[in-house]
């Protein structure tokens, strides 16, 4: 198709480093805490009948982590985005980064879709580098056992005018390196790649990101697409001057997303695929809302078939808000396959404060999402 980039090796793996303490706030403890080895030592599934697959069980989560969109100062906010921010949370690198860290570590979420981790240089602010906001949560997490996977932004252009990303950039993907790599057996990398919207009103590009994973002990190969959704509002416009019904943007963006990786990617379309990230709407509207998108293709919202939920009064977007909103709309999803079996699904709220400073309780205008699914076990 027109608007995917071919793959680029990733970068090699940093060393695994021990596992280090934290403290945290005790909203976390909502969170179902497995210790990491006794989840990945947990029983994977047995055939059940002759054209049944075995399974394992993966937690995915979901962050959206406001990496540079929550920055301290309204001079700050102004020099990096280009505007004042709605939240004001602490410094990026000087802590909030490892905060973000532990918050995924105490999930226990074999993997995580990041977004706002960052974002690619504009010409209105030209200092403005994705890595710079990166780095500290990669090398946080590289420190709580977890791996990067591939993103690879640099050199990608438009697929159909060729201009090069300035924006969109931010959304990447971390696993437990323990259970899973984006490598195969031989060390090579397994197939992902950008896939660029067109259509999305990004004024320099706007994208998201597939990895192919490998389950270690089974061999077994799953997909997880990091995705982030346009935030516009209907009737709103856009750098482009454009003013549209977003809510349907939304949708043809997230149903482009869903053809590409379950029917015209030959790399994607036969394997588990798993939806995660940043809808940035709570409609469920038919043919406007990505809700609308998911379910035309036979996905599911990993909440409405959990087996179990906890925290689902409390909204997913918080807003910077203390004490957190409660609200069942949800704007941070996970999607699976219908018949997945969804064991659990989880809301951790940041904070159970009734009052307080946003800054000092917050770590994201975002709570964490993850949910306990089992896939089949498929291998190539």
């Amino acid at each position: 198709m027109p608007y995917l980039r071919s793959a680029r090796r990733p970068r090699p793996l940093l060393r695994r480093l021990v596992l280090l303490g934290t403290a945290s706030t005790a909203a976390l403890l909502l969170a179902p805490a497995v210790p990491a080895a006794a989840q990945a030592a947990q029983p994977q599934g047995q055939p059940q009948g002759k054209n049944r697959p075995r399974a394992f069980e993966v937690r995915v989560a979901t962050y959206n982590t406001c990496g540079h969109g929550c920055l301290p100062t309204k001079a700050e906010c102004e020099a990096v985005i280009g505007r004042d921010c709605a939240t004001k949370l602490q410094p990026w690198a000087g802590g909030r980064a490892a905060k973000v860290a532990h918050d995924i570590a105490r999930t226990r979420a074999g993997v995580v879709a990041t977004q706002e981790i960052g974002n690619n240089a504009t010409p209105t602010q030209p200092g403005v580098d994705v890595e710079s906001f990166r780095a500290p949560l990669t090398r946080a997490l590289h420190r709580l056992g977890y791996a990067e996977a591939p993103a690879d932004y640099a050199g990608t252009r438009h697929p159909w005018k060729g201009y090069p990303l300035k924006s969109g950039a931010g959304r990447f993907t971390y696993y437990d390196a323990s259970r899973f790599s984006h490598l195969d057996r031989r060390g090579r990398p397994l197939p992902h790649d950008l896939l660029w919207l067109p259509d999305s009103t990004e004024i320099y590009g706007k994208t998201m990101t597939w990895n192919t994973l490998r389950e270690r002990r089974t061999g077994a190969r799953f997909v997880v697409v990091d995705m982030h959704l346009e935030y516009r509002k209907n009737g709103a416009t856009d750098p482009n001057g454009w003013t549209k019904n977003w809510d349907k943007v939304r949708y043809v963006d997230a149903k482009r997303t869903i053809a590409h990786l379950t029917r015209h990617n030959p790399a994607t379309r036969d394997l588990p695929i798993v939806f995660a990230g940043d809808m940035n709407s709570e409609g469920r509207d038919p043919k406007a809302s990505a809700y609308a998108a998911f379910g035309e293709a036979g996905y599911v919202d990993s909440l409405a078939v959990a087996g179990r939920s906890i925290g689902q009064g409390f909204a997913s977007f918080n807003g910077g808000e203390i004490p957190l909103p409660r609200r069942e709309g949800k704007l941070d999803y996970v999607f699976v396959a219908g018949g997945t079996e969804v064991r659990n699904w989880t809301l951790v709220p940041q904070t159970l404060a009734p009052a307080g400073p946003p800054r000092i309780l917050l770590r994201s205008d975002h709570n964490l999402v993850h949910t306990t699914v089992r896939l089949p076990v498929v291998k190539r």
